[in-house]
């Protein structure tokens, strides 16, 4: 049964508009009756990004995976050597007495593999949040100045796409 929570803390019931059963099952893209498979409503996501699929790869939005296309024109022209999705970076935060504080972990989008052995961070970004611009700044702070051989750029979507 799927039970959604109020903000209050009450739980209260869903149930199928066309049977009234409650049992329910929460699928990728919405809830559906296991009595009657009606589709009850669809999640989305909070910015309105559209999961796109590009060259057999899934990406968060249409804009990351038209970033993609861009950047795989740019390796079959050998303008670059190659590209990585999804790269993580971690770093630690220190405390005055220099023991850890804590670990900042962040995916960027791209990884771009230069011609010359360099290393370029793409992100793609519709909207910057709070908690991207934190993991930016320990990114810019931390990270980068213990990796010169990478230099950062974030892509902006221009707001007429949205």
């Amino acid at each position: 049964m799927y039970r959604q929570q109020t903000t209050t803390g009450d739980m209260k019931s869903a149930s199928c508009p066309k049977c009234r059963s409650t049992r329910l099952l929460l699928k990728g893209t919405g809830l559906s009756c296991t009595n009657c498979g009606e589709k009850i409503g669809t999640t989305a996501n909070k910015y309105g990004a559209k999961r796109t699929e590009f060259n057999g790869k899934i990406y968060d939005s249409k804009f990351e995976a038209g970033i993609a296309g861009e950047l795989e024109t740019r390796k079959r022209a050998k303008d670059i050597k190659d590209y990585d999705t999804q790269y993580r970076i971690e770093c630690w935060a220190y405390r005055e007495d220099g023991s850890k504080a804590f670990q900042v972990r962040h995916k960027v989008d791209f990884r771009i593999h230069h011609n010359d052995d360099s290393y370029e961070l793409y992100e793609a970004k519709g909207i910057e949040t709070a908690d991207y611009k934190w993991r930016r700044k320990f990114l810019e702070e931390i990270w980068l100045p213990l990796h010169k051989d990478h230099i950062y750029t974030v892509i902006k979507q221009n707001s007429w796409r949205r």
